[in-house]
């Protein structure tokens, strides 16, 4: 770190970014970051801009660096982060559940800048989509292995594929269908059970469920959305009642699909309120927009072209900025 430091006046001066400083430098488990301060006239894009021809210059491996404007937001300030190891380079072991509640943030693994990727969950609706053999069920099966940890949730499921998929988990599933007309009855009593909440909220003059071990968050898992979509045509106004209505009363939805059809997605009020959406690499162009919302691919969501099963580019309230964390080894794996 400190030969880099020490040449970048000469980088920045071959490149184009000539007046630059690196301002502070710091040492971590998987490379190093520089704060810099720009030259007049310089901004972060084009730093940005710059990466390919700073990582030749401090002689790095492709991708090996980020560029982030720093907390404070200054103009002329950015921070860069320089990967001496690539944390998606093994598959990451799994070490057990991350939360006990689902108060906290569920960690689903290491940014590609080794960042720990932190999502809320609580009264969140999520879509998590992707290409067979994207590494979906990894990912799936990662959220299930923190969700049941927590004393707080119950979890009901659908898997229509005969509960090929989610069976594995029965005993962590304090409801699980696997036929359509099971499917069908499970959303109308989760519909019933959120009513009834909504209702005891506005008795006690309250705005959101608290869960608790006494009073839990209800989580909807629905693996392959898709065929819950062709199987149960009927169930489906009962999603978008949950995903209109569900968020105060903390009963959340969490659709998987590998088919992200315009059909599907396209379902009424589900779409719209699904805001944490989670893309493992898909076939298509197109299926990037569906899955994480329309013009994404165009603002560099590129989940077309993750390289690795696993990965994935995931958007949250907190995570705005097309990155690419990968989940843990599935906890259902050995």
């Amino acid at each position: 770190m400190e030969r880099a430091v020490a040449t970048w006046p000469d980088i920045a001066r071959d490149i184009g970014l000539a007046g630059s400083q690196i301002m502070s430098a710091t040492v971590d488990l998987w490379g190093w970051r520089a704060r810099l301060r720009l030259a007049r006239g310089q901004t972060i894009t084009d730093v940005m801009a710059k990466i390919p021809a700073i990582e030749s210059g401090f002689g790095t491996h492709r991708n090996a660096i980020r560029v982030h404007p720093t907390p404070d937001d200054l103009a002329n300030r950015c921070e860069m982060r320089i990967l001496g190891r690539d944390p998606h380079a093994d598959a990451i072991p799994w070490h057990g559940p991350s939360v006990t509640s689902i108060t906290e943030p569920v960690d689903l693994g290491p940014f590609e800048d080794a960042e720990p990727c932190r999502v809320l969950f609580l009264r969140r609706h999520a879509i998590i989509g992707g290409a067979t053999g994207a590494g979906k069920s990894g990912g799936l099966n990662e959220l299930l292995g923190n969700l049941a940890a927590c004393r707080d949730v119950i979890i009901w499921a659908i898997d229509l594929k005969r509960g090929m998929e989610l069976r594995p988990w029965a005993a962590c599933i304090d409801r699980l269908a696997t036929t359509p007309a099971e499917a069908a009855a499970l959303l109308a009593d989760a519909v019933t059970i959120l009513f009834a909440r909504a209702q005891h909220l506005a008795d006690h003059g309250r705005r959101e469920w608290e869960p608790s071990e006494r009073m839990p968050a209800l989580v909807i898992i629905i693996d392959e959305y898709a065929e819950l979509a062709e199987q149960a045509p009927d169930a489906m106004k009962d999603t978008d009642t949950i995903a209109r209505l569900g968020r105060a009363p903390a009963v959340t939805l969490v659709a998987a699909t590998q088919r992200p059809t315009q059909k599907v997605m396209g379902q009424g009020a589900v779409r719209s309120q699904m805001n944490i959406r989670i893309a493992f690499r898909v076939q298509e162009q197109r299926d990037v927009d569906l899955i994480l919302g329309q013009g994404m691919l165009k603002a560099g969501w590129h989940a077309n072209k993750l390289n690795a099963p696993g990965k994935f580019l995931l958007w949250s309230p907190e995570h705005d900025t097309p990155a690419a964390p990968a989940p843990t080894s599935s906890p259902t794996t050995t």
